[in-house]
C-alpha cells in the first residue's frame, strides 16, 4: 500500500517509523496515538486519490491540519493513517474590502495574519 500511496504523493511525502512521532500526539500532549504512516499530499487531487486508495483497502484515515486543536481530533488514536494537509499551503490574495482570504488547509493562522 505504501508503494501505491508513494505513486500518488511521491516517496519523500510518505513518512513511517520515527518520522511519524510528531503526528501521533497533539501539541498539548494530552492526546497520543500511533500511526503506520503519514501521507502528505500537495493538492486536492492527491487528497482524493489517497482517500480512494485507503477506502478501497479498508484503511482508516485521520486528517490533520496544523494539529493545534484542543480535542485530539487530528490524532490517530486507533492506528489510522494520518493525512497531513500541511502541503496544501496555497494562500490567496487578501480581499481587504470583504475582509476575507482564501487559504489552503495547510496554511497557518500566523501566515493568514501576516497576509496583507
Amino acid at each position: 500500500m505504501l508503494h501505491d500511496l508513494a505513486a500518488v504523493v511521491g516517496a519523500p511525502h510518505i513518512l513511517t517509523g520515527d518520522a511519524t512521532a510528531g503526528f501521533a500526539v497533539d501539541w498539548t500532549g494530552r492526546f497520543q496515538g500511533h500511526t503506520p504512516a503519514v501521507v502528505r499530499p500537495h493538492d486536492t487531487a492527491e487528497v482524493a486519490a489517497v482517500l480512494a486508495l485507503c477506502t478501497a483497502a479498508g484503511i482508516p484515515v485521520v486528517p490533520q491540519g496544523g494539529n493545534t486543536g484542543l480535542v485530539g481530533g487530528g490524532v490517530p488514536r486507533h492506528g489510522e493513517v494520518v493525512l497531513s494537509l500541511t502541503r496544501l499551503s496555497q494562500l490567496g490574495q487578501a480581499d481587504l474590502e470583504a475582509s476575507q482570504i482564501t487559504a489552503g488547509a495547510g496554511v497557518t493562522l500566523q501566515q493568514v495574519a501576516a497576509a496583507q
